[in-house]
């Protein structure tokens, strides 16, 4: 991957390594405090960006009046957008704290039905590899974290960062539990021969997506969103179960993971519309999840930031059209 980075600058060199040493201070530190502390200083911290970052807040405000326009008020509004970037805080702190974690420790922080991690096994079990696909809800970190030590070792996906040092940080911190990494260019590949190897792999589906890596129209709170197929096509071509799971916050630091039931559609002739269905009914179960708990969701994303249509509508105001994604999407289904 290495030879595929864009070539920076002196000036954004030397940033790079002052980033890389700020955050590697960071991961030796964090460790060495309680969790819980951790954890509370992480939302002291996201709460404190919800008063200083105003064009988080108005991303946030954006997004909120999509999902829920005047069903709630304004102020209901700004206690889940504060309440969002708190929860963002908390999570990516408790991650760099991830590496003090054992089987047992996890035990402790996690609360999980045993019913439902023996469901995950046994998805897993009929052989054809497993698909698990979330959201960034609750601590999502966390949650990948928990499959790894509950059922299977994941091979999940991770977005390509300009700074390489920060990347591999990530990925060192994510796969404590046994995950294995993988950058999301021309991750496909890997994804497909994990699972035809009977292999488990993890997808956050709630991101914008690309053309390139087989992105796809879907509704998501009543508006189209330029969405990952992945989830629907690797299902699709391999046979693999799909299952989605959520971590909620608890009182303290501890979650509660949650795992649904295995998305399965009626099948067609067309292996097209399939995939559109399935991938559709992951992100639909994922916004169901969201309505029941928008505190927990990361409303600051710009999740519309591309639109199908030159005319706004109830787009937020940050979106774009996009042509060249439209004809793409139409092409595909007309093959």
């Amino acid at each position: 991957m290495k030879g595929q980075r864009k070539q920076f600058s002196a000036g954004k060199r030397l940033r790079f390594r002052f980033e890389t040493l700020a955050l590697r201070i960071v991961a030796w530190l964090v460790p060495k405090f309680p969790r819980r502390l951790v954890h509370g200083v992480g939302r002291a911290l996201g709460w404190l960006t919800y008063y200083v970052a105003p064009g988080l807040r108005d991303i946030s405000r954006q997004n909120l009046d999509v999902a829920f326009g005047d069903t709630k008020t304004a102020t209901e509004k700004r206690g889940i957008a504060r309440q969002s970037l708190q929860n963002v805080g908390a999570t990516m702190l408790s991650l760099f704290w991830t590496p003090r974690l054992t089987k047992t420790g996890y035990d402790k922080l996690v609360d999980v039905d045993p019913d439902m991690v023996r469901r995950v096994r046994e998805l897993h079990a009929r052989g054809k590899g497993l698909i698990c696909v979330t959201a960034h809800f609750g601590d999502w970190e966390l949650l990948g974290l928990s499959v790894g030590y509950y059922a299977i070792p994941m091979t999940v996906v991770q977005e390509i960062m300009r700074n390489e040092a920060i990347e591999a940080i990530f990925a060192r911190l994510r796969g404590v539990s046994g995950n294995r990494l993988v950058p999301n260019r021309f991750a496909a590949t890997t994804l497909l021969k994990t699972l035809k190897r009977g292999g488990g792999i993890a997808l956050l589906i709630d991101q914008n997506a690309t053309s390139k890596r087989g992105g796809v129209w879907l509704d998501f709170f009543g508006l189209p969103a330029y969405s990952s197929g992945a989830a629907g096509a690797l299902a699709v071509h391999t046979g693999a179960p799909i299952i989605a799971g959520f971590s909620y916050p608890g009182p303290e630091g501890r979650m509660r993971i949650i795992w649904g039931p295995e998305m399965t559609i009626e099948r067609t002739d067309s292996e097209e519309a399939d995939m559109r269905t399935l991938n559709q009914k992951c992100l639909r179960y994922c916004e169901d999840v969201i309505r029941a708990h928008p505190e927990h969701w990361l409303w600051s994303y710009k999740r519309w930031k591309f639109r199908p249509t030159e005319d706004w509508g109830k787009y937020p105001r940050y979106s774009r059209y996009w042509p060249a994604a439209v004809k793409d999407a139409e092409q595909r289904r007309s093959n």
